[in-house]
């Protein structure tokens, strides 16, 4: 009996899935761009049911890595061809991990090599998250491949809820693209974490980096930066070279403890005074002095994928300091001609009434925040017109971060105002490569209220500070008013880099 009722059991499921399957190839969705991004966007997690899912504790990566598996397999790709056919260089930590991947697909590039890469998260557009050649996919390109993949997963539903969410999607794909572009080599940064992101899929990498480490997403990599390290050693493979930013010594340690566990070598990368620059001046594209130590370690991940056959890999654990090496022409000018929008950004915008000069970062940990403040404190140092000019903060906070820890280190830069606004872009989007259904428009003017009146309370006891607060319900808004005022205006946007997207968002359609 029991047999019998797992044979109908089973057959009802067959029935489905044929079903659904006649139903979306009869019906092969190949809409442009803008259907693209309305069916993608609603891959994302309702915040009402993210809510729920946070509050009954249910709110886990656990099955990331095989539900991506099973998704890139439904999408044509098994893991054992991938393994074949990418080379990849896997990227994890907390500050810097975009800025490096980046420099490392600038100096491969610049030594001829086809590249793709594969980030987190857009500023303007989805597309940007995918590149080929440093170049994001236009958006017939992006539309192409994301129905292609798209179409695929929809044939192969076993039920209705059946996709992957909108990131996990967007790794599938990104694989997709790379394995039919046939690029050479292929760098994924890491989501969130590493242990149990869904990027975390690869066997065997040619090669793995860990930048600096810090506190964030501490709901879901724990509250201490020993929890964080062990989630960030995550993509540590048995005999892959790995390397690291300097870290705090907990975190080193723990990073050893992962290399040695999974049979790793690791080396800590050296300051990039070290490398032999052979008569070359040296020039970062990036700016800020963080990029010193975001460049060593995007040598050292370039240098190893190159010569990645000549590797020596018998040796596991942390194994000191990486050896500095001649730094060739193309690596210096894949270095420079670096570029990576929304970190450390200047751009000067100037209207009827003056001119604003907008410094954007989307620094968004304590870490990364009090290394904004040092690179905008040098500016306002060097700044011979200080008394005619304006300075203003535009500033918000996502997440389960704190804005008193944010804000507590930008006080020190003695703005002339504070403006709050959400991560909106316009009242009414033109586009939709911005919409966020993960938290109501509501909760966030709340939470920009909220990070004003933290500002007020910080500064309550203190009568030097004459700062003039508001909030907006959009950045346009927000920019409106300051471009509406006379005079010199510098403006820092920084807390978000969904914040800085909307910026960019705002200029561009402007």
């Amino acid at each position: 009996m029991t047999s019998f009722r797992l044979f109908i059991k089973e057959k009802i499921k067959t029935m489905k899935q044929d079903v659904l399957k006649c139903n979306y190839s009869s019906n092969n969705y190949a809409g442009g761009y803008k259907d693209a991004i309305e069916a993608l966007n609603s891959l994302q997690t309702n915040a009402q049911v993210l809510q729920k899912l946070k509050l009954t504790k249910n709110y886990s990566q656990e099955n990331n890595v095989q539900s991506t598996i099973k998704y890139l397999s439904r999408s044509g790709i098994t893991l054992d061809q991938l393994e074949r056919e990418l080379s990849v260089i896997h990227v994890s930590g907390t500050k810097g991990k975009g800025s490096t991947c980046a420099i490392c697909e600038s100096i491969l590039h610049f030594h001829g090599y086809k590249t793709g890469f594969f980030s987190s998260p857009h500023l303007v557009a989805v597309r940007e998250r995918i590149r080929i050649n440093k170049t994001p996919l236009t958006e017939a390109v992006f539309a192409q491949y994301f129905w292609k993949v798209y179409n695929k997963l929809q044939v192969e539903k076993e039920h209705a809820n059946d996709m992957p969410s909108y990131f996990k999607f967007l790794t599938v794909m990104a694989l997709n693209v790379f394995a039919a572009e046939k690029v050479d080599v292929a760098i994924i940064e890491v989501g969130i974490g590493g242990e149990l992101d869904c990027t975390n899929i690869f066997k065997k990498p040619a090669v793995v980096g860990i930048t600096s480490l810090g506190l964030d997403h501490t709901s879901l990599l724990g509250n201490t930066i020993e929890e964080i390290a062990w989630q960030k050693g995550g993509i540590m493979k048995l005999g892959t070279p790995a390397f690291t930013s300097p870290q705090l010594t907990p975190a080193l340690e723990v990073l050893n403890q992962r290399a040695v566990e999974k049979k790793c070598p690791l080396w800590e990368v050296p300051p990039l005074c070290e490398y032999d620059c052979d008569g070359l001046q040296l020039s970062i594209g990036l700016k800020g002095d963080v990029q010193t130590i975001n460049t060593s370690l995007a040598l050292q991940l370039s240098w190893a994928w190159i010569n990645r056959q000549q590797q020596a890999k018998s040796s596991t654990g942390l194994l000191g300091y990486a050896k500095a090496f001649r730094i060739d022409g193309a690596t210096a000018e894949g270095i420079k001609s670096c570029s990576w929008p929304g970190r450390y950004q200047v751009l000067t915008r100037k209207s009827d009434h003056g001119s604003c000069t907008y410094y954007l970062d989307g620094a968004h940990t304590l870490e990364s925040i009090e290394l904004c403040v040092q690179w905008f404190r040098q500016i306002i140092n060097k700044d011979q017109n200080r008394s005619s000019c304006r300075y203003i903060l535009v500033f918000n906070v996502t997440g389960d971060r704190k804005p008193t820890d944010l804000l507590v280190p930008l006080m020190s830069c003695q703005f002339d105002s504070a403006f709050f606004c959400p991560n909106i872009s316009v009242s009414d989007p033109k586009s939709n490569d911005l919409t966020n259904y993960t938290v109501t428009s509501k909760h966030q003017l709340d939470r920009c209220e909220d990070n004003k009146n933290t500002w007020l309370s910080l500064t309550k006891d203190d009568s030097s500070f004459t700062t003039e607060l508001e909030t907006f319900p959009s950045v346009t808004e927000t920019l409106k008013y300051i471009e509406g005022r006379k005079g010199e205006q510098r403006v820092l946007v920084t807390g978000s880099l969904h914040l800085v997207g909307a910026v960019l968002s705002a200029f561009d359609l402007s």
